[in-house]
């Protein structure tokens, strides 16, 4: 992928102080600036999302192991996570480091709070944003003619991207990488894209699980965007109920156990779960669930965007399948 980001300050002393964070709303931008800044650590490298030893944590950088060197713990947090602990973090800004550091990740820090103010006084603070207004459209159009899957007239396909995602840019690439999955072997072009993104008439939610299932990408990602869209977290919930069948057709012949098994009311017709189990096996069915499970999970906690989240699921899931599936 080309580099994307944009660092206030790229130079930054890692060794300088004991906490640096990293701000920005897209969280493509933020693992760019965040493997920029770690390429000037030579120690271990340990990452964490909103680790629940934090205080531990805090207390280790002041002790030196005589195991290991210094480690560099990255630490990506939401808001209400960094809400508890900022008080406890403010101590560790400007502090020489002796037994590691951590680089705070997250999508905004008030610039108006004394974390904030005190990691910009002293050059700890590394904002990291894309262009905005009329600067965006050449920054992304220059984006994409280095972008490592050929496209066909990078302006038209640019500009039918931002016509349907704006200027978010996490949007924005998860339409062109699933914008390439649609062309497959052919250059993307902005008919892939509004295929894409435009998606079709509205259809049943079977219809999408049936596809995500089956490992049709490109009929999914249409299905998802059909009409109005399908809201997120029935599709994902839609997707978990139909493996949670699967499964508990795996387990039993009769109908009744497998339903109770699967949470479900009633003496349903399995016929179909039955045949997608033995079609994707156990393996296959466990796996994608464990994912669809974290999806949940991350839609839950916030700060994802429910619509790229679901459409990097279901191109997750066509990989699983042709990777773990039986013949």
């Amino acid at each position: 992928m080309p580099r994307m980001a944009v660092l206030d300050s790229s130079t930054a002393d890692l060794r300088a102080s004991r906490l640096h964070a990293v701000v920005g709303e897209s969280w493509r931008l933020r693992d760019q600036a965040v493997a920029e800044l770690l390429s000037g650590w030579d120690g271990p490298i340990k990452r964490t999302p909103e680790p629940d030893d934090m205080e531990s944590l805090i207390l280790g950088l002041d002790t030196p192991s005589l195991f290991e060197p210094p480690a560099l713990h990255v630490v990506s947090a939401g808001q209400r996570y960094l809400q508890r602990w900022r008080d406890r973090l403010q101590g560790l800004v400007g502090e020489p480091v002796v037994a590691g550091a951590l680089v705070l990740v997250v999508d905004k820090l008030p610039g108006n709070e004394r974390l904030a103010r005190s990691l910009s006084r002293n050059n700890c603070l590394h904002k990291v944003s894309a262009p905005r207004g009329k600067a965006f459209l050449p920054w992304f159009v220059d984006l994409l003619g280095a972008w490592p899957t050929p496209i066909a007239r990078p302006r038209e396909v640019a500009e039918e991207l931002v016509r349907h995602r704006g200027e978010d840019v996490d949007g924005l690439v998860a339409g062109l990488e699933l914008a390439a999955a649609y062309a497959g072997a052919e250059p993307v072009d902005a008919r892939a894209v509004a295929a894409v993104v435009g998606g079709e008439a509205e259809r049943p939610i079977w219809e999408f699980t049936d596809a995500v299932l089956s490992g049709r990408s490109a009929r999914a990602i249409r299905l998802l965007h059909a009409g109005g869209g399908l809201d997120p977290h029935l599709a994902l919930a839609a997707v978990a109920n139909e493996l949670r069948r699967c499964l508990a057709a795996l387990e039993t012949d009769d109908d009744a156990e497998a339903a109770a098994l699967a949470g479900v009311r009633g003496r349903p017709n399995l016929y179909h779960s039955r045949r997608r189990a033995r079609e994707l096996g156990r393996r296959c069915c466990t796996r994608v669930l464990t994912g669809v499970l974290q999806a949940q999970r991350d839609l839950r906690r916030g700060g994802a965007d429910p619509v790229v989240t679901m459409e990097l699921l279901v191109i997750n899931v066509q990989r699983v399948i042709r990777l773990v599936s039986r013949p």
